[in-house]
């Protein structure tokens, strides 16, 4: 199918279409446009900027409505939080008014830990931020780019963090892996005093301090 001449996007469009139709008033005759067409073409273009302008700013007010929405909904929630968090740890807060609040029923009985449960979870990822000099930041977990939904699966207790500084001469399962740190909440800082490439893995732990498979590696540039 041959490529359209028209262009496809309305912004390119538009200076396309105020482009064409300005030679083309201008040099109707030598065309062979009459005034008539000539001047519906004025028209049509007058009525599309007219429609495209209106266009822009329906969408610039939704943009701007959706972000006060978004706004107010994290505003909201905030409140929400607080009190429904002050509510449960009330020990006068009855099962029947969690219900009727939409709030969740506290489990009081500890769910017994499979053996090999955190085997069967997927290693946590990692994101890794080396923008400021002489330090690494590890974002770690099943969500690491967004730590506000980053919560640890049921189950975990946290990360056990890996690290190994580059080597030509090794491959990544063979590289001289050290234990960095053991930590529960996610992002951790790891402070270099050495330039160089360096390699990370992470895996799970449970509440038994039973380890979960390793992740794969990702690496980091540090500079001083």
């Amino acid at each position: 199918m041959p490529i359209d001449f028209i262009p496809r996007q309305d912004d390119s469009f538009k200076a396309w279409f105020d482009a064409f139709t300005a030679y083309a008033q201008a040099h109707a005759a030598e065309l062979g446009l009459s005034p008539a067409q000539a001047a519906e073409l004025v028209a049509k273009r007058d009525a599309w900027d007219a429609g495209f302008g209106r266009h822009i700013e329906a969408r610039n007010a939704a943009m701007g409505a959706t972000a006060e929405k978004d706004r107010l909904r994290k505003e909201a929630e905030q409140m929400i939080r607080f009190c429904s968090g002050y509510i449960q740890r009330r020990r006068e807060t009855t099962n029947d008014q969690r219900v009727s609040l939409g709030l969740r029923i506290p489990d009081r009985k500890p769910t017994p830990l499979s053996p090999d449960a955190v085997l069967r979870i997927s290693p946590p990822m990692l994101i890794l931020d080396w923008s400021l000099r002489g330090q690494i930041t590890i974002h770690f977990g099943p969500n690491p780019s967004d730590e506000h939904r980053n919560g640890l699966p049921e189950g975990v207790k946290g990360v056990r963090l890996w690290c190994a500084p580059a080597d030509p001469e090794k491959d990544l399962e063979h590289l001289a892996w050290e234990w960095l740190a053991d930590d529960t909440r996610s992002p951790y800082l790891h402070v270099h005093r050495v330039p160089g490439t360096v390699f990370y893995r992470a895996q799970y732990i449970d509440r038994k301090l039973r380890l979960g498979p390793l992740g794969g590696p990702v690496s980091a540039s540090v500079t001083l």
